[in-house]
């Protein structure tokens, strides 16, 4: 009697065992886990900043979703976040330019092409090294300012672009820099009327253009270097630098 009165406690104990175990799977007693709850879970798992958790359940409900499934761009986008969590700049804007391409409708598409750019532009931080990231940041902005006008992505864009542009020009500033310095005086004008041209608002022009003078004085380029300041006076004559090198005809009174 003891024996027979023991079996059915035991059969209850594993039963409750079994149910507490499937509980712990499941998040709850008597909730199973919904495409909706598990992405849920992984977005608590983003906020908090534990990128690799976050991306194994956004990994699983990328395969377990269908290709129509409305959340599967989410997932889709905070994935490629997670990866840029975890530093793998490269992989997350490949990511990031197949969801925009792949679901071009989807509110997230011109976000995550922002932030393909923004990979690409922090994979290239220093302007002495392989300008090919900056320029693929470069031309990602342009696309989404095409793609999406007027939205909020694009007009961050537009800020990320002049950014860019700033630092391309800076580059070919340095590098005629480079030439001047060393009396190479002809390529230095070709880096300087290089970038006037192709970056004209960028911030470090009008010091080309006074180093456009400074050449063209060098060389004997006359004609040159006064077309150049009738220029600089013209647009930048408050310039103590303009002043130097180009004189000061039109003397503010």
């Amino acid at each position: 009697m003891l024996f027979s009165a023991r079996r059915p406690r035991r059969r209850l104990a594993t039963a409750l065992a079994v149910a507490t175990l499937a509980a712990c799977h499941h998040g709850r007693l008597g909730a199973p886990l919904t495409p909706t709850t598990e992405f849920a879970a992984a977005m608590r798992s983003f906020r908090q900043g534990r990128w690799s958790n976050a991306r194994d359940r956004l990994q699983r409900l990328n395969y377990e979703l269908g290709t129509r499934d409305s959340l599967l761009p989410s997932v889709r986008f905070y994935s490629a976040e997670c990866l840029m969590g975890l530093g793998q700049l490269l992989t997350a804007a490949h990511d990031f330019r197949r969801m925009a391409d792949d679901y071009p409708s989807d509110s997230l598409a011109p976000v995550a092409l922002l932030r393909a750019g923004d990979a690409y532009d922090r994979l290239w931080r220093r302007i002495a090294l392989d300008p090919s990231n900056g320029q693929t940041a470069l031309a990602t902005y342009q696309e989404l300012a095409g793609r999406y006008p007027d939205t909020p992505p694009a007009r961050l864009a537009a800020l990320r672009i002049r950014d860019l542009q700033d630092r391309f020009a800076r580059k070919d500033y340095e590098s005629g820099l480079f030439y001047f310095k060393r009396g190479g005086y002809d390529s230095a004008i070709l880096y300087f009327r290089s970038l006037i041209a192709q970056y004209p608002g960028a911030s470090v022009v009008p010091e080309a253009f006074v180093k456009l003078v400074e050449a063209y004085r060098a060389i004997g380029y006359r004609e040159e270097l006064n077309e150049t300041c009738a220029h600089l006076r013209q647009y930048y004559g408050g310039r103590a630098d303009v002043r130097k090198v180009c004189g000061d005809r039109n003397p503010r009174r």
